[in-house]
């Protein structure tokens, strides 16, 4: 981890401080407007936060067979994550050891992995095969410039990647959530469509509008409200995620955006820090990974799930999809107003709303925990 000195630690410092994370909701602060709009915090973000928690990368369907792999990049981290000759799955920094060019581009199957630019050819379990033309080069080890590796790990169907050097196991901080997700039967369920949206806002500002309990949905969003029973809606907080779950309404929704065939009885949403969202309701499920792109520009990832039956019902795929799709542009625009807002000379802090906002101080005070550690 880098070390932060002089005059931009003592900043960083200073305001990472004015967050005190060890008062109770009732008494507590919003973090400052500056952990969201400027780039310093971007920084100290990319160097903690994102470098040493697990983070999602993949759907395990994409890496099914020998060969397969699937290739992105979180906040300027290439990797890519590929099943080896013996069925195992490895993840690496997607970077050529040769001129730094990263070496495999989208998703596909390969027999090795070879850079675009000179040609380095590398094994599925990452080892230098072939280096054109180096053969006149002195004290050149092949077998230290294979690609540098990461950690990766399955859960949930779900791949899992991790830049830090020795991180504890992801599924034993995960075991009530997987519970409470097989019960509702999410190994059941069948990728279906994936939309994304980009937003003028920075990441936490869209994590802090999921996690507030519920608080805005009647004011933003009353298609779904009126398919939510909000009196039964609570939040649950563990370690390293929390839960928001509640009714179904079981009305028709007359009048609204949604219906009561795509929520059904009972909703839960599910939170793992820092960037991942898990929603199951109905006979769907959809997953949220949230990516920034800097301080300000935040991409979200909606990978969509449902049912074998439902996922052959074209229309109520079509429907459930646009359903969504309205939700999403309703929040979008919210967050974007908030970014604008948390840019103005008159607001510093705000307050959370004791009844809703746990969730949300859960995740400031993980973020909290993390900054801290940099000093």
């Amino acid at each position: 981890m880098p070390t932060y000195s002089g005059n931009f630690a003592s900043w960083l410092r200073d305001e990472v401080s004015r967050f005190d994370a060890s008062v109770p909701l009732d008494a507590a602060w919003l973090p400052p407007s500056s952990w969201y709009n400027d780039r310093r915090f971007y920084e100290l973000e990319r160097d903690t936060v994102f470098r040493n928690n697990w983070l999602v990368a993949a759907r395990a369907d994409q890496v099914r067979k020998r060969g397969d792999y699937v290739a992105g990049s979180i906040t300027g981290e290439p990797h890519v994550i590929v099943r080896n000759e013996d069925g195992q799955l490895n993840a690496f920094f997607n970077v050529c050891r040769h001129h730094a060019a990263q070496v495999m581009s989208g998703a596909g199957c390969t027999e090795s992995l070879v850079c675009p630019y000179h040609g380095w050819t590398y094994g599925l379990d990452g080892r230098l095969l072939r280096a054109p033309e180096l053969g006149a080069v002195r004290d050149f080890d092949r077998g230290a410039f294979g690609l540098v590796p990461m950690s990766v790990e399955s859960w949930c169907d779900l791949l899992f990647i991790s830049m830090a050097r020795t991180p504890s196991p992801l599924s034993p901080q995960l075991t009530e959530l997987a519970q409470r997700l097989r019960a509702m039967q999410i190994d059941n369920l069948q990728f279906v469509a994936r939309r994304t949206y980009r937003l003028a806002c920075n990441w936490k500002v869209y994590v802090d509008n999921y996690l507030d309990g519920g608080y805005h949905v009647g004011y933003l969003h009353r298609g779904l409200a009126a398919q939510l029973d909000m009196d039964s809606y609570q939040t649950e907080v563990f370690d390293r995620y929390s839960i928001q779950s509640g009714a179904g309404a079981g009305t028709d929704g007359a009048g609204g955006s949604d219906f009561a065939e795509r929520i059904g009885d009972r909703v839960l949403y599910a939170w793992l820090y820092p960037n991942l969202m898990i929603n199951r309701y109905g006979p769907m499920m959809d997953t949220n990974w949230v990516i920034p792109h800097g301080h300000d520009e935040t991409e979200v990832i909606f990978d969509y799930y449902f049912t074998p039956e439902t996922a052959r019902d074209a229309e109520f795929v079509e429907k459930s999809l646009a359903a969504s799709d309205i939700v999403q542009k309703e929040d979008v625009d919210i967050c974007e107003s908030v970014q604008k807002g948390l840019g103005s000379s008159s607001y510093d802090r705000g307050r959370y709303s004791v009844k809703r906002e746990q969730g949300e101080l859960h995740f400031h005070r993980l973020l909290a925990e993390d900054f801290r550690a940099a000093f």
